[in-house]
């Protein structure tokens, strides 16, 4: 008896059919790049192959150089990176940054070569989770109300008398 094995109570059966018709097992899965809209300077996309460092000095060349406003733009994976990096260079700038942030979801498109060539390239799309990070000087908001001269108000108090 030492052979066999009792059978397991509550242990899901295991299928006896073949998962050959899985997308992907019989196709070599070619990711495509996401979409990007036009290169600007001022959009920065995070990912998972570049330095944290290279990309924090960066923003901050970009911020130190007079930008008003940069844009992170992360998905999957590298949205911890991204967040990271926000918070940092948030946190570096003494309180003269701030950012607002925006989630959205992106549709990617993979490419389905088969390994046989008796099929045709396919194409599969998926979604992506993305987080848009805006991170902007503070100064743009604060609103500096000039005071009035004392030349103005003694000429204005003396109109309304």
């Amino acid at each position: 008896m030492m052979g066999s094995n009792p059978p397991e109570h509550g242990a899901k059966p295991r299928s006896n059919r073949q998962r050959d018709n899985r997308p992907g097992h019989n196709h070599r899965v070619v990711r495509k790049q996401p979409p990007r809209p036009t290169s600007d300077r001022h959009n920065i996309y995070i990912t998972s192959k570049t330095d944290f460092k290279a990309q924090q000095r960066r923003c901050e060349e970009l911020l130190n150089s007079g930008a008003k406003e940069i844009f992170l733009h992360c998905m999957g994976f590298s949205i911890t990176r991204g967040l990271n990096l926000a918070l940092r260079l948030i946190h570096n700038s003494d309180g003269a940054l701030s950012y607002a942030i925006n989630t959205s979801t992106i549709q990617l498109v993979d490419e389905l070569h088969p390994l046989c060539d008796a099929e045709d390239v396919t194409f599969r799309q998926r979604n992506n989770s993305a987080l848009h990070i805006k991170i902007f000087n503070r100064s743009l908001f604060d609103i500096v109300v000039p005071e009035q001269s004392q030349q103005f108000r003694g000429k204005a108090g003396k109109a309304r008398q």
